[in-house]
């Protein structure tokens, strides 16, 4: 279905459902209106679950505090008009969501998801022991009038917003800055993404629509207690419905809704008990058989007329960007957009170290490293295993802080930087391990660099400049390939592409070459030398293969023990006995 089409069948649909509280059907209409709330609560959740990845089953804490911001305000003496008490709940909403996000930002995974669960009980809590505020187990009563017809409005209104914020989402940098964090933070930061505040936007959004949905809600019921907004037995719902229909798709949580909406009043009509065993039984079933909701069910993907209800957010992204920017016919050259980076003097080096330390614990991996790379320089890093290349890497990088001494880049003294800053100075980096958004495509893993580097090109661009970077790493044929069905040495030619999408000054290549047949190492190493000659990038590489850097460094820094050992030319190292029986061992001298 083309967008044209789908634009008319949805607004066929929205002013259908427009018209249903005219026709004097107040049942449903009261059901239809839950189903709208309930799709708002799996939406607005969808964003943080299931774009960001942080699993929050405190979201409906959020309705709760928006119910009882808007029944306060509407019911005290001040007299504050529905839509002005909706403005107050929705401020309100902001302001908690702020101020909680950065104590549970600071935990992750399963700690992450305890954390936000227990705000709802402590919200009961406090709600029923400030009496003079909340009207304790009492509740707060709103003066009662006949509103289902505007709260109906009001909540089909919300939805749709909730769908076109969705849509408004997936198509911003804001959208691939989510999913990078739910694939992996740290390399999202160093790619240049500002982490904290990007989760607390997310947050912030999040509770907004909740908020606003609890005002509603309370409008329409007229009466509000600490158990029916706050309550684990209603605020899981919303998630169990995203969860179902396929938390991280488009069409993911108003699938769910739909679905566990009519099944729940099905079984409340043709079940006289056990209604709640029935509705757990086939939610537990779904998640055993469907896992990851029922949409990911393999045989949707082969039905043609559900199939695109199958598809990530990203293909429909890449898809537009595709048909604004890139006929089909384009060649993509391996010439990289980068500028070339005029060579300085020797006498200011790029980066400097200067006894560099860092210890884990009482384990010390850098013991006071110190040594200068001059702009356009190729400088090899070696030592064995636990010598702290790697380690040293994270410094310069700001993946970790120093223990003690000086790291200085331009000029620069980067300590107090963050992460992500970093790649704005000109700081590029592959892993040793490599660590790709695995669930993003190859495309879009070099386009995200684009995106939170130093230029912020959107998205349709970014998806466009990708494709030179992967040509100029042997990948643009794999381009619409997610990043985990990549091969090992795919995914390294991938971090290396991704690297210099960040436009770096400074590249930090960590054992790319390994594995790599003689032909492709020679290749390599004719790619490195090429990023420093056409481009002026300065390269640190870290490398096992002896003869990858014989070929490529114009100096080679080793590392035992965390200290430096040696420090040359290839030529003169790779003679050093003590380099040869810490690195090389028995190994022949390097020609």
């Amino acid at each position: 279905m083309n967008r044209a089409v789908f634009a008319v069948v949805a607004t066929i649909v929205v002013a259908g459902l427009a018209v249903l509280p005219l026709l004097g059907a107040p049942y449903w209409t009261t059901f239809v209106f839950s189903i709208l709330i309930a799709y708002v609560l799996a939406q607005s959740w969808d964003w943080v679950a299931g774009e960001m990845g942080y699993i929050n089953l405190g979201h409906y804490v959020f309705y709760g505090i928006g119910a009882y911001a808007f029944a306060i305000a509407l019911s005290s003496a001040l007299m504050p008009s529905v839509p002005l008490a909706m403005v107050i709940a929705v401020l309100v909403v902001a302001i908690v969501a702020a101020v909680l996000a950065l104590p549970l930002f600071r935990l992750r995974g399963d700690y992450f998801a305890f954390g936000t669960l227990a705000l709802l009980p402590l919200a009961e809590v406090l709600t029923n022991n400030n009496t003079w505020l909340t009207g304790g187990a009492d509740g707060i009563v709103l003066p009662v009038a006949h509103v289902l017809q505007a709260a109906f409005w009001l909540a089909l209104i919300l939805a749709v917003a909730s769908f076109a914020v969705t849509l408004v989402i997936n198509r911003a940098p804001f959208g691939f800055a989510l999913r990078s964090i739910r694939n992996d933070e740290e390399v999202a930061e160093v790619i240049g993404l500002p982490l904290l505040p990007t989760k607390i936007k997310a947050l912030v959004l999040s509770s907004l629509f909740a908020g606003m949905a609890g005002a509603i809600q309370a409008w329409q019921m007229s009466y509000i207690d600490a158990v029916t907004v706050f309550g684990l037995n209603v605020a899981l719902v919303p998630i169990a419905m995203a969860l179902l229909g396929g938390s991280g798709l488009r069409w993911g949580p108003f699938i769910g809704v739909v679905l566990l909406a009519g099944i729940q009043q099905w079984l409340l009509v043709n079940i006289t008990m056990l209604q709640a065993t029935v509705y757990g039984a086939i939610i537990l079933l779904i998640g055993r058989y469907m896992p990851g909701g029922i949409l990911r069910a393999g045989i949707l993907r082969g039905l043609p007329w559900l199939a695109p209800l199958t598809r990530e957010h990203g293909a429909f992204v890449a898809d537009t960007a595709i048909d604004q920017v890139v006929s089909s016919s384009a060649v993509m050259s391996a010439e990289m957009p980068l500028d070339r980076i005029a060579p300085r003097g020797t006498e200011t080096p790029l980066l400097v170290c200067r006894d560099v330390a860092k210890a884990f614990g009482g384990n010390r991996a850098l013991a006071g490293v110190s040594f200068n790379v001059a702009q356009g320089e190729i400088v090899g890093l070696v030592g064995q295993n636990g010598s702290g290349k790697t380690t040293l890497f994270n410094c310069i990088s700001k993946v970790h802080s120093l223990s003690g001494g000086e790291i200085r880049f331009s000029g620069r003294d980067l300590s107090g930087l963050r992460r992500d800053q970093m790649a704005g100075l000109g700081v590029g980096r592959t892993y040793q391990i490599p660590r790709p958004f695995g669930d993003l495509t190859v495309a879009e893993n070099v386009a995200l660099s684009l995106m939170f580097g130093p230029q912020r090109e959107i998205p349709a661009r970014a998806l466009t400049e990708a494709r030179s970077f992967l040509a100029y790493a042997e990948l643009d044929h794999r381009r619409d390939v997610r990043a985990d069905a990549l091969s090992l040495q795919e995914k390294k030619l991938l971090e290396f592409a991704r690297a210099l999408a960040t436009r770096p000054k400074l590249l930090l290549v960590d054992e790319i070459a390994s594995g790599l047949t003689p032909v492709e190492v020679r290749r390599f190493v004719d790619r490195i030398r090429a990023v420093r000659d056409d481009y002026g990038i300065t390269v640190i590489w870290v490398e096992h293969i002896a003869s990858a850097l014989n070929a490529a460094a114009d100096r080679i820094i080793v590392l035992e023990q965390g200290q430096l050992i040696a420090d040359g030319p290839p030529a003169v190292v790779f003679r050093d006995q003590r380099v040869l029986a810490s690195y090389l061992g028995a190994a022949e001298v390097v020609e």
